[in-house]
């Protein structure tokens, strides 16, 4: 890829397919392999460099309690980079850390036999990596001779039989030749080291594949076993039946995974005990959550058991996950995980991405041609790489995608790159994200409203000219009715890239909505192509609704999901009607009656004072004071105690106010004061309301399915609730004064909480 001159570029240096791989097909530190994936360019991204340091942080010689284990999660969704910054930490290791154990896998499979046999690579795939292996196990087996010949203490050679012991620790004798000239049996020992590491793992095939490893005869057949054959007769006649991957004729896949697993903790554990330094990459861990139930689970399981084995004997376990993936490990193993999060590039990294492709390609010097730190970028303007930023939104692989549909945009007839505008990268982004057929959409909306059998409008609300725009990409696709008066729009949009593109779509939705007054209106935007996060959010201020934006898999359910709740939005409208009509009709059907109640007071609360001793709050034996608190039967007949109680409490609270106030007007010997009046007034309203409150609710519980309420049901409590809200607003509860000692809560307090103390009681108990 050469300069021409006139600043003319040829070849597009960017990916055609920017992934990175983590297996035998990957190009995993080799030299550059042209436009192979987006490995060729590397910027060192926070991510990259906090893992670099972790794993280096690994390698550093331990202190004397030996090497700490650690496992690392690298976190984010897909495109962010997380695959290549495990790519960097596979090409630290293997270049500046030779003599540790290596394993990489590509990714999980349900087939764990044929990954283990196929694809999982370790240090067996060499003739220097098996011999290292078997250097292991035999300083293993001079690490459990050590501890055989230290523990003799009644020996009387016990002296010389720690020099022996020391000299096996530090690898100076032969355990062999120990054992020999100790005239101990070998078989002892070996089984010794099978039942060490058959306690590990709870399969004693690999402890004895591991001591017949150190005996010529067996070594290949061993090493066969290891790479995943079947064992031949020898091994057979020794306890190893099956191989390490398939299950066996008749059982299910999750054997194969748990043997496979069984495999990677021994030879874990084993370069554990001997102090030497191991480690597992994977790659893609959430595909594990599109198996079968058991199959996923047993995965999980077998997995967290090596994070544990890992975290405690000195090894190091680098995976990559999305959050979803994450979230299915258990809290014990998220206590034992470091978890680094990916995140977006920003803007000076993605010019600096952009530049090291176009370097690697040889489209410019690597160097600024004005002397500055910056990298060229080439034909790109600074207009289109502000705008790759601002709609990638800096994700990695969307950058290298655009770039590359840009490049391709902007080339002349004999393949020459002039310039690449923000014009161009505009329509780059819209010719790689608004891939699907305008007849799809339509066809996967449709298919959400016959989940639903919705009621398609019998007649748009609005002229035709609104609903589709002369000029405009935006129309809508169906007018819903799920209610009288009621009307959802279902818009169809283009991609969502600039601000002119979001104001537009505000200004036709505020007109939809101005048509359709004075009835309820919502509206949901299926949008084909991208909408960045912000822009998303930005739509969801203007329009009242979040932008569904369709993606290739059960997207109709997306739309079922998201029309079902801006159903209920409607409708939940529908029943409140307008607030403020409602609140003014309430404040004046109450103040009608508080004028009746003060007239009636104002006769009875003389008479009633009269009967009350001085200093006494406590009314009369046989003083009928109904009229100034409701207070209802105690019988909780069918609603549950808590409501129960908290009504209880409500009407307490209140009488204690009537009584607060008849009191005081009874020590001062004088007629009741227009605040008292008012103070009496409003507490009778608030008693009455909370009785017909409770009422409807103890109607409603005995008529309710008991544990479990229909939609229907559920939707009637949270109307009474609603209509006992909005009352007890409109009166001045505020007068009633504060706490007393019986009471932790003020009355007004009380009895604005009471509609949804119960509500929240009630549905909870509904969905529990």
């Amino acid at each position: 890829m050469a300069t021409d001159r006139g600043n003319l570029w040829h070849e597009n240096p960017f990916p055609l397919s920017p992934v990175v791989r983590l297996g035998p097909s990957a190009d995993l530190g080799d030299p550059t392999v042209r436009a192979a994936d987006s490995g060729n360019a590397h910027i060192r991204t926070p991510l990259v460099a906090d893992l670099e340091t972790l794993v280096t942080d690994y390698f550093v010689p331990p202190a004397a309690g030996g090497r700490r284990g650690r496992a690392i999660a690298l976190v984010g969704e897909f495109g962010l980079g997380k695959s290549h910054a495990l790519r960097r930490a596979y090409q630290l290791v293997n270049t500046q850390y030779h003599d540790a154990a290596l394993w990489t896998v590509d990714e999980p499979a349900q087939d764990m036999g044929r990954l283990y046999r196929d694809r999982l690579r370790g240090p067996g795939d060499t003739a220097e990596g098996r011999q290292a292996f078997e250097e292991l196990v035999r300083d293993y087996y001079a690490y459990v001779t050590a501890g055989w010949v230290g523990a003799q203490e009644d020996d009387p050679r016990r002296d010389t039989l720690r020099e022996i012991a020391a000299g096996l620790r530090d690898r100076s004798l032969d355990p062999d030749k120990v054992v020999s000239a100790l005239r101990y049996d070998p078989e002892v020992i070996h089984a010794g080291l099978r039942g060490t590491l058959g306690e590990i793992t709870e399969h004693r095939r690999f402890a004895t594949a591991l001591a017949l490893l150190l005996e010529p005869p067996f070594r290949r057949m061993v090493w066969q076993w290891l790479g995943g054959e079947e064992p031949e007769v020898p091994l057979r006649e020794r306890g190893i039946t099956e191989a390490i991957g398939p299950p066996a004729r008749g059982r299910s896949t999750t054997d194969g995974i748990d043997r496979v697993f069984d495999a990677l903790a021994v030879l874990g554990f084993l370069h554990g005990r001997v102090g030497t330094p191991y480690v597992l990459l994977l790659d893609s861990l959430e595909k594990v959550l599109d198996w079968p139930e058991e199959t996923r689970r047993t995965f999980m399981d077998a997995f967290e058991r090596l994070v544990n084995i890992y975290t405690s004997h000195g090894g190091l376990l680098v995976f990559c996950t999305s959050p979803r993936g994450l979230q299915a490990l258990r809290a014990s193993a998220h206590d034992r995980v470091v978890q680094l999060w990916a995140s977006g590039l920003d803007e000076e990294r993605t010019r600096e991405l952009v530049a090291k492709y176009l370097a690697v390609g040889d489209a410019v010097p690597v160097d600024g041609a004005d002397g500055s730190d910056r990298r060229p970028t080439g034909p790109f303007e600074e207009e289109s790489l502000r705008l790759l930023h601002e709609l990638s939104e800096g994700v990695p692989r969307v950058v290298l995608k655009t770039c590359r549909q840009a490049w391709q945009l902007s080339e002349d007839r004999d393949g020459r790159v002039h310039r690449i505008s923000g014009a161009t990268m505009i329509r780059a982004v819209r010719e790689l994200h608004e891939r699907v057929a305008y007849r799809q959409i339509l066809r996967e909306v449709h298919e959400a409203l016959d989940l639903g059998q919705r009621r398609i409008a019998p007649r748009d609300p609005v002229p035709a000219r609104l609903s589709r725009p002369p000029g405009s990409t935006e129309h809508v696709l169906y007018w819903l009715s799920p209610a009288p008066n009621s009307f959802l729009a279902v818009v169809y949009s283009r991609s969502v890239l600039l601000a002119d593109d979001a104001e537009r779509i505000a200004a036709h939705a505020h007109a939809l909505r101005s048509a359709v007054r004075p009835g309820q209106f919502e509206i949901l935007l299926v949008v084909n192509g991208l909408v960045s996060q912000s822009m998303q959010d930005r739509l969801g201020r203007s329009i009242g609704s979040r932008p569904l934006v369709h993606h290739q898999v059960g997207f109709a359910q997306s739309v079922h999901k998201a029309l079902l709740q801006l159903e209920r939005r409607l409708v939940g409208q529908r029943e409140e009607g307008d607030p403020s009509g409602l609140g003014e009709r309430v404040r004046r059907e109450l103040l009608d009656q508080h004028a009746a109640f003060v007239s009636e007071m104002r006769q009875s609360l003389a008479a009633l004072a009269r009967e009350i001793q001085p200093g006494r709050v406590a009314t009369s034996p046989g003083t009928n004071t109904d009229f100034l608190v409701a207070e209802g039967g105690l019988d909780s007949g069918p609603l549950p105690g808590p409501v129960h109680r908290r009504f209880r409490d409500a009407f307490a609270v209140l009488e204690t106010v009537t009584r607060r106030v008849v009191g005081r007007t009874s020590n001062r010997g004088t007629a009741a004061t227009s605040q008292d009046l008012n103070i009496l007034g409003c507490a009778t309203m608030v008693s009455k309301l909370t009785e017909e409150f409770r009422e409807a609710v103890t109607a409603w519980a005995g008529t309710a399915l008991p544990g479990a309420p229909s939609e229907h049901q559920l939707g009637e409590l949270r109307r009474i609730c609603r209509e006992y809200e909005h009352s007890v607003e409109v009166l001045p509860v505020h007068l009633l004064g504060g706490a007393d000692p019986r009471h932790a809560l003020t009355p007004a307090r009380t009895v604005e909480g009471l509609a949804a103390e119960v509500w929240g009681t009630l549905s909870g108990a509904a969905v529990a």
